[in-house]
């Protein structure tokens, strides 16, 4: 049945792309979020009760579909619920679109819909930087949005994917400040390993539209220059892929050696997480039809 239900949510993301707002189970979330943390005092024990909570429930949520819905419609539901842990046609998508804006040289078109992939102020950013930005954004979620979900719906079936995705979601809605805290290390540590593993999916993605010993050398040894533990390790792979250099101003920058991505970069940035994500699709089905995991 795990296979099933990860081919119809693969499905469902390609055919139909994100549910609507009010019958997304991420929107819920937020919704559970703002609902609880307006009743605390934003201390580190407050952080950590509203974390346990908030992951708890969903985790909780995520075994009772499979436990107690039966037959089709568990399936479906299951489906459905998994899809919205993760997004594929939509990063692509958006990303494209920027690269459409960018190519046409609407930066002020590209400068409003860049909050929608990274929170960076893009009011003082070049065309060059805002095309960095892009890429960055498609690196670091492929992790985020593709890569990790999956990896814990493998090990955990359903309730592993949604703890993935309340503790992600968590992290952007409150990860900062005391308040912030636990959930903020909580999303470092569910995410090292898949930021980890991501660097051989890129690679290998790279292999039509890069280079994969590049993404390889300059992940290792660039990694280290993001703020985060984990970020570092994506985007670093990406700027090796494409022998362009990523670069957050006043920040860091990967590849420091290489010139600044052009637009045309978004678009071969895409390609190589589309690829790498076909690669970790097959991986993923191999696992579930083929190998029994007891974590399940």
């Amino acid at each position: 049945m795990i296979w099933k239900i990860l081919l119809i949510a693969i499905l469902i993301d390609l055919l139909f792309g994100e549910p609507p707002e009010k019958i997304h189970p991420v929107v819920w979330m937020g919704k559970l979020i703002d609902g609880l943390r307006a009743h605390m005092n934003k201390s580190k024990i407050d952080g950590v009760i509203v974390a346990l909570m908030v992951v708890g429930g969903f985790t909780l949520a995520g075994y009772l579909i499979i436990s107690f819905v039966p037959g089709i419609v568990g399936l479906i539901i299951s489906a459905y619920v998994l899809k919205a842990t993760f997004s594929i046609n939509c990063l692509a998508g958006t990303a494209n679109m920027m690269e459409k804006y960018l190519a046409s040289d609407d930066l002020e078109t590209a400068k409003k819909n860049l909050p929608k992939l990274v929170g960076r102020d893009p009011s003082q950013l070049s065309k060059k930087e805002i095309n960095s930005a892009v890429i960055e954004s498609v690196a670091e979620n492929f992790v985020d949005g593709i890569f990790s979900p999956l990896f814990y719906f493998l090990l955990f079936g359903l309730p592993g994917a949604l703890a993935y995705k309340a503790i992600n979601t968590l992290d952007s809605m409150v990860g900062q400040g005391d308040f912030g805290y636990f959930s903020a290390k909580l999303d470092d540590l569910v995410n090292y390993i898949p930021a980890r593993l991501s660097v051989l999916f890129i690679s290998a993605g790279a292999i039509f539209y890069g280079s994969p010993l590049s993404a390889l050398k300059i992940s290792r040894r660039d990694h280290g220059l993001t703020k985060s533990p984990n970020s570092g390790w994506p985007m670093a792979a990406m700027a090796g892929s494409l022998a362009a250099s990523l670069k957050k101003p006043d920040h860091y920058i990967l590849g420091s050696e290489l010139d600044m991505p052009e637009s045309y970069h978004i678009k071969r940035a895409v390609r190589i997480m589309e690829i790498a994500t076909t690669f970790l699709i097959i991986v993923s089905f191999t696992i579930t039809y083929f190998v029994y995991l007891p974590l399940y």
